[in-house]
Parts: C-alpha cells; sequence; structure tokens
C-alpha cells in the first residue's frame, strides 16, 4: 500500500464507516431485493420499504456513490455483485452473515477496540466470542451459526475441491461450527465420516444442517472447547479453520500438539486462516479481520505462513506448504504428522 500524502485520504477513513452503515442499512430493508423485484423508481422504493421518500433518496445516493447500485432515466438497477450477492434467491445471497456477523458481531464489537489494545478482555470469564454471541442479550447461538454457515458455504466449497482427500475415511473439524467445511468435504469424498468439535451451542444448528444435507449418519458431535475437551483418536484428517485466529500464542501450540496426537501417521492437519505475508505488508483483508480477532483474545497472534509453519513443525509436523485460499483474505496451510 503506499504511504498517504492528502488529509482527504484520512477523512475517507475517518468517515469509511458511513458506508458500511449504509450497506447495512440497506440489507435490513432488504432493499436490494426489492429493486429485483420491481421496485425500482424513487415512489415504489419508498413503498416497499415504508421509508420517506426523503430519506429513501439520501440513502439511494449514498448506495450509488459505493457502486452498489447504478441509476439511469430515475430507475434504480442492483450492480451485477450486488445482484449476485445480496438479493433473495441469488446463487451466491449472503446477506444473513453481512447482518448478523459484519452488521452486528464484527461492527459493534469493535467498539471494544481499544480496550482490547490494551490486554484488557472484553468479558473477564469468556473470549468475546462467547459472550457476544452466547449471553445474555447477544446475537444468539442459532442465529449467529447459521449466518456464518451462509458465509461459509462457498469457501468451504472451493477448500474440498482444492484439498484431495483420496483414501482418508475419517475427518475431525475442529471449531467446526455450522458444519459447512465438514458438509462440503462430505460431499467431495463419498467415504468419509467426520467428527465435529465446538461449543455446545452451535451443535444443534450443525445437527439441523447435516440433517438437511442428508448426512447425519456420517457426522458425529463432540461438544466443548477445543483447548480443554478431549478430541477424538487415529484421524485421517484435522482441519483448524478461522480457529488459530482466536485464540492466544500458547493455546495455538496447544492446538498443534492435540492435532498431532489426534492423528494416524501419515495424516494430514490443515490450518485455514485469516494471514498477512510473512513481511507483514499485507492484505489489507486479511490485516482487518486479524485486527478484529483481537476482540476474541487480546493474546491472539498476527498470524503468517511463517508463523503457522513454524508452531505446525514444533509440534513435530512435516510442512507441505502454505497457499492462498481466498484471495486478499486467508491461507490454507497442509503439514503431515509423519
Amino acid at each position: 500500500m503506499k504511504p498517504i500524502e492528502d488529509v482527504r485520504e484520512i477523512s475517507a477513513l475517518t468517515y469509511g464507516f458511513i458506508a458500511s452503515k449504509a450497506l447495512f442499512a440497506a440489507i435490513e430493508l432488504d432493499l436490494f431485493t426489492k429493486i429485483a423485484r420491481g421496485a425500482d423508481k424513487l415512489s415504489t422504493i419508498a413503498e416497499a420499504t415504508g421509508v420517506a421518500a426523503n430519506r429513501a433518496r439520501t440513502l439511494l445516493t449514498t448506495l450509488k456513490t459505493v457502486g452498489l447500485i447504478t441509476e439511469q432515466d430515475h430507475r434504480f438497477c442492483n450492480a451485477p455483485a450486488t445482484a449476485a450477492y445480496l438479493v433473495a434467491g441469488a446463487p451466491g445471497d449472503f446477506r444473513d452473515y453481512i447482518r448478523v456477523v459484519n452488521g452486528g458481531f464484527l461492527y459493534e464489537g469493535l467498539r471494544h477496540l481499544d480496550k482490547s489494545m490494551r490486554g484488557e478482555p472484553v468479558f473477564p470469564d469468556k473470549g468475546f466470542y462467547e459472550g457476544i454471541v452466547y449471553s445474555e442479550g447477544g446475537v444468539g447461538g442459532p442465529a449467529f451459526s447459521s449466518a456464518q454457515h451462509s458465509g461459509s458455504l462457498g469457501p468451504a466449497r472451493l477448500m474440498a475441491r482444492r484439498v484431495d482427500l483420496a483414501g482418508a475415511t475419517k475427518f475431525l473439524d475442529v471449531g467446526g461450527g455450522s458444519g459447512a467445511y465438514t458438509l462440503a468435504f462430505l460431499k467431495q469424498n463419498p467415504k468419509l465420516r467426520a467428527t465435529i468439535l465446538d461449543f455446545p451451542e452451535t451443535i444443534q444448528t450443525a445437527r439441523r444442517y447435516a440433517s438437511e444435507a442428508g448426512v447425519s449418519d456420517r457426522v458425529a458431535h463432540v461438544e466443548g472447547n477445543a483447548i480443554t475437551t478431549a478430541w477424538p483418536g487415529e484421524q485421517d484428517v484435522v482441519l483448524m479453520s478461522y480457529v488459530w485466529s482466536a485464540v492466544g500464542g500458547n493455546d495455538i501450540a496447544t492446538l498443534a500438539r492435540r492435532a498431532f496426537t489426534a492423528l494416524r501417521p501419515g495424516g494430514l492437519v490443515l490450518v485455514h486462516d485469516f494471514m498477512v505475508d510473512d513481511s507483514h505488508d499485507g492484505p489489507d483483508f486479511a490485516a482487518w479481520y486479524l485486527l478484529a480477532a483481537m476482540l476474541d483474545n487480546p493474546q491472539a497472534e498476527c498470524l503468517t505462513p511463517g508463523f503457522v509453519e513454524a508452531a505446525l513443525s514444533d509440534a513435530g509436523f512435516v510442512i507441505e506448504g502454505t497457499a492462498t485460499m481466498l484471495d486478499e483474505i486467508t491461507q490454507l496451510t497442509r503439514a503431515r504428522r509423519p
């Protein structure tokens, strides 16, 4: 990233959250779905959303400035990406993820970032994730897990296509949440059976998705905490997706050792997470996600491929390498138990 030189660039950063809030408001109104279904003039949008025309006009103008919609001859149209991802029934629809995870959990949670930077936990007896999602008045486990599921389906299918698990029969998904990655790997590998280990509050949601996918008989569930709860052994594959970014350095070492113990000789460990490059220059999206992870654990590390590979190597693994999974966001590290 080129160092900034103009005060307007600083201003753009300080006001950037307003564009985010405009998107979140549009999602709450399901505005893009209404435009797609024919409410494409100011009067019909105001009627369909129940928002007065003056306020609707200002919101629509803001959405135009960030490229989410266009306007021609006083008619509004969704941008291509908006139509593909922010409209009900679209193939990539992940409105719930934006609304619950980004607009609720992350946006509201980042109010506490200064506290986390001082090393102070937001909740004295639990991580931020557990506290804000599952505590009284929080997002709620089922809503959060469902939203995470909608946002994870695409990346999960991508990983399952890229990682060859031929010959594997036992798959352990640590911190597997709703089971999106498990379901993708089961579909790709018909002989595979899986176990999902995660907090008790996520299990019912994971069971529901497994049932809807018709694979309940191939998925077992272990309720607990990955750091303290016993893992099943003799696994062919252990996946940890978005887990290492949520824990501290000492816990990373524990997770690496536990993965080594849980795998049979020759077994494969997969660590999928937000990672910046080894020089810590970017990419920006990965850096932003890792900063947000400080909310969950002030001891969280700024993950890089070198850091992840070193932690696995220290646990006894033979490193196969790290490659980009989601461009500008995540990397996937592979290693084997000798």
